[in-house]
């Protein structure tokens, strides 16, 4: 790909790529009959995976809170019929199928609590239950091996997700998302204090092909430690007021950065160009090609945000702050279906807090104006 092309994608293709990288479509790659390589796209596993994790970790929470039965036995005159408790059914119904999420397999270690214990019962058990279904694909309770399985499954999981170590693990977690969301969002209001209306940039970074593998052995660090640095600099784009970047491990997208980036906006106003920029140097300047790196300019998915955060963000912008908060909110959130190991460090990144100019600038708003950012952000006033 020639580089002097890469600020004229169109919308077009940017969303259809982000289709790609989502999972919902999928590349396809093939050998005909007469030996030449075809591609083309198609409906994506990945996207089956993803929500197959998602049904399964929200299954095992409820599981866990619950103490319902899983089953109850219902005496119909001389006869008995076993009924499937609600929630049992609902965690029946997420962990059955779980071949769609071989991905993931060997990979508990670095899951999610609440995932990896679902998957690890998943993977043993559902291929035994799947023989006592109907073509609903309903668990049928009416011999005794499945009741037991499934007592088995239900009871564990409440015995793991109960035991100091776990519920130790997913304290640390939620505190740990509710720490650097608050420290996020007192970041973004040291910005506004300083900058009345600064341009929001959104962009995510990918690594492709065999990248893939070496990311997971922190091969990958040198190229996103340059990202940073050259960002902080401003030398990938200038007039910088800050960043907030985020390190996730994905099921098929493994490693990859969430970016956030605030830019003096009395300075800029092209949101779009400004983040194909930044797109462009970590797949030519820090990964080095466009066969082993990839981006999507989040300005395309703009309209799509319930509140919108990308563009010029105005300190008593309501919507624009709401979407602040929403995007930091998922920039900081730790229930993810993977965890990065301790080796990478610190996954949440971001820059100094500004301070207020001491020469009173135009544009820079007065501390009761904040009132609203505040509130908004912060849930409060402070002083």
């Amino acid at each position: 790909m020639d580089r002097n092309k890469i600020n004229t994608i169109s919308p077009v293709v940017g969303r259809f790529n982000n289709l790609v990288s989502s999972g919902v479509i999928t590349p396809v790659e093939w050998t005909d009959n007469s030996g030449d390589r075809q591609f083309s796209y198609g409906y994506g596993e990945n996207k089956e995976a993803v929500d197959y994790l998602d049904s399964l970790q929200s299954a095992v929470k409820k599981i866990a809170k619950s103490t319902t039965p899983p089953w109850k036995e219902v005496q119909y005159g001389r006869n008995s019929k076993y009924v499937i408790s609600r929630d049992a059914k609902s965690l029946w119904h997420s962990i059955r199928g779980v071949d769609v999420a071989s991905k993931a397999w060997g990979r508990e270690r670095h899951m999610s609590p609440f995932v990896a214990i679902g998957l690890l019962l998943a993977r043993k058990w559902e291929p035994r239950l799947r023989w006592f279904t109907n073509a609903n694909s309903d668990l049928l309770l009416a011999e005794e091996y499945p009741r037991r399985v499934l007592t088995h499954i239900v009871l564990t999981i409440r015995r793991v997700c109960s035991s100091k170590k776990f519920v130790c693990r997913v304290t640390q977690l939620e505190r740990l998302w509710q720490n650097n969301e608050e420290s996020c969002l007192r970041y973004f209001l040291s910005i506004l204090r300083a900058h009345a209306r600064p341009l929001v940039l959104r962009v995510d970074l990918y690594v492709e092909g065999l990248v893939k593998g070496a990311a997971g052995d922190g091969k990958i660090e040198r190229a996103f430690e340059k990202f940073v640095r050259n960002l902080r600099e401003g030398r990938i784009i200038s007039d910088v007021l800050g960043y907030i970047i985020k390190r996730e491990d994905a099921y098929d997208r493994r490693l990859h950065f969430h970016v956030m980036v605030m830019v003096d906006g009395d300075l800029h106003s092209k949101a779009y160009s400004l983040g194909e920029m930044v797109k462009a140097y970590w797949i030519h300047q820090c990964v080095g090609s466009p066969l082993l790196a990839s981006g999507f300019n989040c300005y395309l998915r703009k309209e799509e945000y319930r509140y919108n955060a990308i563009g010029h963000v105005h300190y008593a912008n309501e919507n624009a702050l709401r979407g602040v908060r929403d995007a930091i909110n998922y920039l900081t959130k730790t229930d993810g279906h993977f965890l990065l190991p301790k080796m990478f460090g610190k996954n949440l990144r971001k820059g100094r807090r500004l301070r207020k100019k001491a020469d009173g600038s135009p544009g820079a708003p007065r501390k009761a104006d904040m009132l609203l950012a505040e509130r908004i952000l912060l849930g409060y006033g402070v002083g």
